[in-house]
């Protein structure tokens, strides 16, 4: 996936780091363009790195699955956030924990948080650390 980034808004224009023609002509069939808010693209991020990076290696790490250490931290960092409820099939009834995308770029940032410091004083998962701009290409 591709981000461009708006470097600046001059009389209502945007602008890129290059002509939007050329930045236009990358695109192939079926892309998709979407525009995001910066506070839409930085919950995007946070949602990645908690799912695509800190769950996966979680997972590789102990042999435990990813839905386990995603339902594990929710929990553990914000049980007040993630109250499981109930859905009821046919004669049973299971418990679904909610998804984090409900939760606002602060209370992300809370769980990303929290997450880290529970895998390393609960866990002992040393190598678990906070997300790393210079680690991101």
């Amino acid at each position: 996936m591709k981000s461009i980034k708006v470097t600046a808004v001059i009389e209502g224009q945007p602008f890129f780091d290059k002509p939007l023609s050329k930045l236009l002509a990358e695109c192939e069939t079926g892309s998709i363009i979407q525009l995001l808010t910066p506070v839409e693209y930085i919950g995007l991020q946070q949602i990645r790195w908690w799912k695509g990076v800190l769950l996966p290696a979680l997972a590789k790490d102990t042999g435990d699955s990813i839905g386990y250490w995603e339902t594990k931290l929710k929990l553990a960092v914000m049980p007040d956030e993630f109250t499981p409820f109930y859905v009821p099939m046919g004669k049973q009834v299971f418990p679904v924990v909610p998804s984090i995308s409900k939760l606002s770029v602060k209370k992300m940032n809370i769980m990303i948080e929290g997450s880290v410091a529970y895998c390393r004083d609960e866990c002992g998962l040393d190598w678990v650390t906070l997300p790393d701009p210079e680690l991101r290409k």
